[in-house]
């Protein structure tokens, strides 16, 4: 209690002007119901001064900044167009690609029934000789004359009739 008793309080000085305690609870409850309101708080401003130089200056100021953010919105613009057309340009790139590669997939199936066809037939015929140099006789003209070809083939011809010859003995 000694710490307490040593201290002095000082009288307020009569140049500081008297608020009336309910004009400042007012200005809280304001503040409190714009918030909850969501309303903006009439705030009190002070008037400042400006000279004309000081009000010019502020004006360019303003139009300049508003220059700004135009040729930044039509940027923007600009970028957002060009964006959309290349999106539009891929898909249809795409497009183009699944449609060209579903032909092709078809033009390859159907190519591999054909193949796979002629394969079936060739088996068939393989299957219906007893030797295999049958089939390779039988692939080529024996008889003379039969060959349309200009080149002279008689002695291969010859050494396959032999060779046929000395397997079915």
């Amino acid at each position: 209690m000694e710490f307490f008793e040593d201290v002095t309080t000082q009288a307020v000085s009569s140049d500081v002007p008297q608020v009336d305690q309910s004009q400042i609870q007012q200005g809280q409850y304001d503040v409190f119901s714009a918030f909850s309101n969501e309303a903006p708080v009439q705030s009190l401003s002070s008037v400042v001064y400006m000279s004309p130089e000081q009000q010019i200056r502020k004006d360019k100021l303003k139009i300049i900044e508003e220059e700004r953010l135009a040729q930044i919105r039509e940027k923007d613009q600009q970028e957002r167009l060009l964006k959309q057309q290349k999106q539009q340009k891929g898909r249809e790139y795409l497009q183009q690609f699944k449609s060209q590669l579903e032909t092709d997939i078809q033009q390859r199936k159907v190519q591999n029934k054909q193949k796979q066809e002629i394969w079936f037939e060739n088996k068939k015929n393989h299957s219906q000789y007893k030797n295999s140099w049958d089939q390779i006789a039988s692939n080529i003209a024996l008889k003379d004359g039969e060959y349309p070809g200009q080149k002279d083939v008689t002695k291969m011809r010859q050494a396959i009739l032999n060779k046929r010859i000395d397997l079915t003995k």
